[in-house]
């Protein structure tokens, strides 16, 4: 429920916030189809095209996380809006599976503020 000093978020916003976590839970399987593809097998070419796939996909989580800031800053949630202001983390010149572990934790533990937030306003 939302605290006195909150609105009840609307079931607009509901439906916006729902959004955002399905994307978020579409990037965490991105993220895990990239995983398994960094084998130690891989190198020159190949595996700069592997680190340029997860930067693209870390820029798209950032994107994510950026709106995500953005909407909950204006209706007034600056405690969850602020996790989403951390940048996600960035991959290493050789990535390694560590990197889109990382990646993977930092949208899991937003997609869980969604969740949370969803909880604690549902009607």
């Amino acid at each position: 429920m939302a605290t006195p000093s909150t609105p009840p978020l609307t079931p607009e916003f509901r439906d916006w916030l729902e959004h955002e976590r399905a994307w978020g839970r579409h990037a965490v399987h991105a993220i895990t189809r990239q995983r398994r593809l960094l084998l130690p097998e891989a190198h020159g070419l190949e595996r700069f095209k592997l680190r340029m796939a997860l930067v693209n996909l870390t820029g798209s989580v950032a994107r994510w996380a950026n709106g995500l800031r953005d909407g909950l800053s204006k209706v007034d949630r600056g405690e969850t809006a602020a996790l989403f202001a951390i940048s996600p983390p960035f991959a290493a010149a050789d990535p390694s599976t560590d990197d889109c572990d990382r990646l993977a934790e930092y949208v899991e533990a937003r997609i869980t503020a969604l969740d949370d937030l969803l909880a604690a306003d549902a009607p």
